[in-house]
């Protein structure tokens, strides 16, 4: 993570491509319930260009442990739609949207198209190593005490190949 610039393009490994509370519990009544504590919590507002809705998407946070392969949903995030897509920046690109996604990380942090371009190619060796990797996927306990429905999504192993083990 770079903590000089408080926006930056989340780099998923790609086995854990499609992987989230909101794809494990759908349009479920708890997975409303997460969404609507998330966007209160933050007072309708996107947490990193503090504008408002009403497209706002609460976003998993994760954590990766890298010498145990283990991926750890610690939280959520409320992002604006170019917020979510300058995190989701290899989609971004894959659907045509990357100069969009890029501009919008440039005016967030204040900064350069080449510092963007900078903190993407430093993430991309990180990347390439952990799209390698088998994962484990868990939730920390404080937010399964809060949801106990999240434990539809941890446990998960998977390959590196995208399938479940």
């Amino acid at each position: 993570m770079n903590d000089k610039h408080k926006l930056v393009p989340e780099l998923v490994p790609k086995p854990l491509w499609g992987v989230s509370a909101y794809r494990a519990l759908g349009k479920s009544t708890p997975w409303k319930a997460i969404r609507q504590d998330t966007l209160d919590e933050a007072s309708n507002r996107c947490q990193f260009c503090d504008s408002e809705g009403p497209q706002l998407a609460c976003h998993d946070k994760w954590e990766y442990d890298d010498k145990k392969c283990v991926a750890t949903l610690i939280g959520f995030e409320v992002r604006c739609p170019l917020c979510h897509l300058a995190t989701h920046i290899g989609r971004a690109m894959r659907i045509g949207h990357l100069r969009e996604a890029v501009e919008h990380i440039c005016k967030v942090n204040g900064c350069t198209v080449k510092e963007v371009e900078k903190i993407i190619d430093a993430e991309m060796p990180l990347w390439k190593k952990r799209s390698k990797e088998k994962w484990t996927v868990v939730v920390v306990p404080v937010l399964l005490k809060r949801y106990p429905k999240l434990q539809a999504v941890p446990l998960m192993v998977v390959s590196a190949a995208g399938a479940e083990a």
